[in-house]
């Protein structure tokens, strides 16, 4: 292998040294001018994303220290508003409850009481469906005598009527000659 030398620095020549070092120049001004434009491209990116960015950010901002503006107004004019004697009306809520809670007591008590009147009551109304399941049969044969009765007051209203026509024919027919009968009487 042969290693070719590599010309030293003074060995080269001053022309070809100013032409080594303008190439060079005229290298990084291209490089330079790249980076510039490129600089340039990416500046203007980040301006499109970076000015709305802080448009919103300053109206969120804005809107925040309004939000809070707003919500100490409300506390201060819930702290107006705030009944002055709330100590003595608390004292007064507190007795109420004491005494609800007592009045709930009392409820529960008598709901128990109720509870158990309850359960008293479905067991007679047990007992009375019961008793009316043994009183069904009689009810029937009842309702049956009932209907017969009702034939046989029909009945004697018939006979009833017959026997009322047959007493007007007998008035018709006796009381002519009765009448003449009770002219000679005293």
């Amino acid at each position: 292998m042969t290693t070719e030398k590599e010309p030293k620095v003074d060995e080269i020549s001053y022309d070809e040294q100013e032409y080594l070092e303008r190439t060079a120049l005229l290298g990084l001004e291209y490089v330079l001018a790249d980076f510039a434009r490129e600089f340039q491209t990416a500046t203007r990116r980040w301006e499109r994303i970076a000015w709305p960015a802080m448009v919103v950010f300053a109206i969120l901002a804005i809107s925040g220290f309004w939000l809070i503006y707003s919500i100490t107004e409300d506390m201060h004019k819930m702290a107006e508003n705030i009944d002055p004697l709330m100590s003595e009306h608390l004292g007064e809520m507190s007795w109420n409850i004491a005494t609800l809670t007592q009045n709930i007591k009392h409820m529960d008590a008598n709901i128990t009481g109720l509870r158990a009147d309850i359960s008293e009551m479905n067991d007679h109304m047990a007992n009375m469906d019961r008793s009316i399941g043994i009183m069904q049969p009689d009810i029937e044969k009842m309702s049956v005598n009932m209907s017969l009765m009702s034939q046989s007051v029909h009945a004697m209203t018939w006979n009833t009527g017959v026997m009322s026509q047959d007493m007007g024919r007998l008035n018709r027919s006796i009381g002519k000659p009765m009448r003449f009968m009770n002219n000679f009487l005293p």
